[in-house]
């Protein structure tokens, strides 16, 4: 071999390395995150107050299914508040009529959004604010739930003293390629945010889901709602971030046996959906931007490139970095009760990935800000309201 590929041979070997290392982190913080059913807690005496809180808008497709599961939750005391965010389509609609059939669910329609807020973060800060309850139960408008899913969560939450709870959800694709896709962000996320260490109070490790984000009342409102995080896209993880930092106890489970959201029924639908969140996680830094596309590329897909392109002791290498990453896939994805086949879609959607980080930042540029919800909010607005 020839000096250049004397250092990429030697390159490549830490590439090995270093793959082997984050999968084998994914699967070890796999193993280390606990599932909400494996944890028999005391029931509480008394049962504390939840208030299932929400916001929709515009998701008529979505949103009866929805409710009604979260209305068939089998828990003493619980209400629920949805909002109704300036929807242009049936959503309120829908709402209002399922709040004649059942009592304890009340509607807040919202058709103005003030200056300085997120249309999400302002529905869901004016709802909490108005609720009066114990816990907080900050979920999506199309999660479906377990009748059981609250008792569970509840009983944990006081039976750890734990102010925030954070569940991970079953997240059904209709394909093999946006499986593929919940595969390798899951174990991104999970390693990136070290999701098994937010329980430890010495750990400066943080978490949020949308889908289920229970937090204490008390704690809530002694941090002032959304009012700190009232422009920040990723809601969920700055919530989780803010509760963190101020010394109170967080912890997150598995529970996809209990919750269940569809996330994306196309990769379109996936890749226009990922505009708004992408960006915001890398705080609309141009440099994290450019680094993160360099680093996917170089890691995940490289090698499926390079062993077109090189022969001999190389390629075999290239072709162990490829198998580890498809059989690690496939295990986590049996781990997650996917079909382990949505491994051999690895190098498709981690392709697709990186074009959706980039689309993410050239159009953040090119409309001068993010498109949520119908709404243009600009970089300086973003930046205004942040934590």
């Amino acid at each position: 071999m020839s000096e250049w590929q004397d250092v990429l041979f030697g390159v490549t070997v830490f590439h090995l390395v270093a793959v082997v290392f984050w999968e084998a982190l994914g699967h070890y913080a796999f193993f280390r995150i606990p599932h909400l059913r494996d944890k028999l807690c005391d029931v509480p005496k008394p049962w504390p107050t939840v208030s299932i809180i929400f916001a929709a808008k515009d998701e008529e497709r979505e949103i009866e299914q929805a409710v009604r599961s979260m209305l068939k939750v089998d828990y003493p005391q619980l209400q629920y508040t949805a909002v109704n965010d300036r929807s242009t389509d049936r959503t309120g609609e829908i709402l209002d009529r399922l709040a004649q059939q059942d009592p304890r669910l009340q509607v807040v329609h919202i058709d103005r959004l003030p200056d300085g807020w997120l249309g999400k973060n302002h529905a869901l800060h004016q709802a909490a604010l108005a609720t009066e309850s114990d816990y907080l139960l900050f979920t999506d408008a199309d999660v479906s739930f377990d009748k059981d899913s609250v008792r569970r969560a509840v009983s944990y939450a006081e039976h750890h003293q734990v102010d925030h709870l954070a569940l991970f959800p079953h997240v059904p694709m209709p394909s093999l390629l946006l499986n593929a896709f919940v595969i390798f962000f899951f174990k991104t996320f999970v390693v990136y945010y070290r999701a098994w260490r937010v329980s430890n109070r010495k750990s400066k490790a943080f978490i949020g889901i949308g889908a289920f984000n229970l937090v204490r009342s008390a704690v809530f409102r002694e941090l002032g709602g959304f009012e700190r995080i009232r422009m920040e896209v990723v809601d969920d993880l700055l919530l989780g971030q803010m509760i963190k930092q101020h010394g109170f106890h967080q912890h997150s489970l598995v529970a996809r046996e209990d919750l269940s959201v569809p996330w994306y029924l196309s990769v379109r639908e996936m890749v226009v959906g990922l505009d708004k969140n992408t960006y915001a996680g890398l705080n609309y830094n141009p440099f994290m931007l450019i680094t993160m596309i360099f680093v996917v590329t170089l890691t995940f897909l490289w090698p499926f490139v390079g062993m077109f392109l090189f022969e001999g002791g190389l390629r075999n290498l290239f072709l162990a970095i490829n198998a580890i990453l498809i059989l690690s896939s496939g295990w986590m994805a049996i781990r997650m009760k996917l079909n382990p086949l949505a491994a051999v879609c690895i190098p498709v959607i981690v392709g697709i990935f990186v074009f959706t980080i980039a689309r993410a930042g050239i159009i953040f540029y090119v409309r001068g800000g993010i498109k949520w919800r119908g709404t243009l909010y600009t970089k300086d607005q973003l930046k205004s309201g942040r934590l």
